[in-house]
Order: C-alpha cells, then structure tokens, then sequence
C-alpha cells in the first residue's frame, strides 16, 4: 500500500518532468546542427523516462497481488487483505492514468496532436 500512496505522489510530478524534457528534446531535435547521435540519445532518454514511471504502479500492484496471494494461502488468520486490495485499486488507477499520458505524448511525437488539442 505504501508503493502505491508514493505513486501517487510522485508519478505526476515525474510525468511533469517527463514532458518538460520532452519538449526541450523536441528543441534540441528540431534544430539541424545536432548530430544525429544526440538527437537519438535525447529520444531514448525521453522513452527510458516513461518506462521507469509506468514501472512504479505496475511494481505496487504485484506487490499487492503477491501480498494477496499470500493472505489467502495461509492458514492462520492474517490480517491485510484489505490493504492489498487497496494497493492494487490505487496502482491500477494509477497505471492507467500513466498509460493515458504516455499516450498523449506520443501523439504529440508524431504531431497527430498538438497542444491545443487533436
């Protein structure tokens, strides 16, 4: 439940770093002076980004499913059943949301949308 109460903190201020990084890439790309290296460097990095801020929602709902499991298999009382639900409620949220922005961020990438809309 933790992971996913800190990923919900820190997955939107990631997804804003990503897009000011994706726009300064978009500068540095846009401008023909920078060799060709760089420009694919600056586009991994960009791509990397989304993939490690998907990866924390995606870390908390195993998490909570591994935690699930667990409670259900034992054959003592345990308590926390409720609690792994609820981290994989919120991750799930979360990764959905994550998806969404990347989605939109690569449709700005190949100018399908713009900032005003699509």
């Amino acid at each position: 439940l933790l992971v996913a109460l800190i990923g919900v903190v820190a997955c939107p201020l990631l997804i804003c770093i990503e897009v000011v990084t994706f726009v300064l890439v978009g500068m540095g790309t846009f401008d023909e002076g920078n060799p060709l290296f760089g420009k694919v460097a600056t586009s991994a990095a960009v791509i990397l980004m989304g993939a490690v801020i998907l990866a924390l929602p995606v870390t908390a709902f195993m998490m909570g499913a591994r935690a699930r499991n667990a409670i259900r298999s034992s054959d003592a009382f345990v308590a926390g059943a409720s609690k792994a639900l609820a981290s994989q409620v919120i991750a799930g949220i979360l990764a959905a949301g994550v998806v969404i922005a990347q989605i939109i961020l690569i449709l700005l990438a190949s100018r399908v949308c713009s900032l005003d809309g699509c």
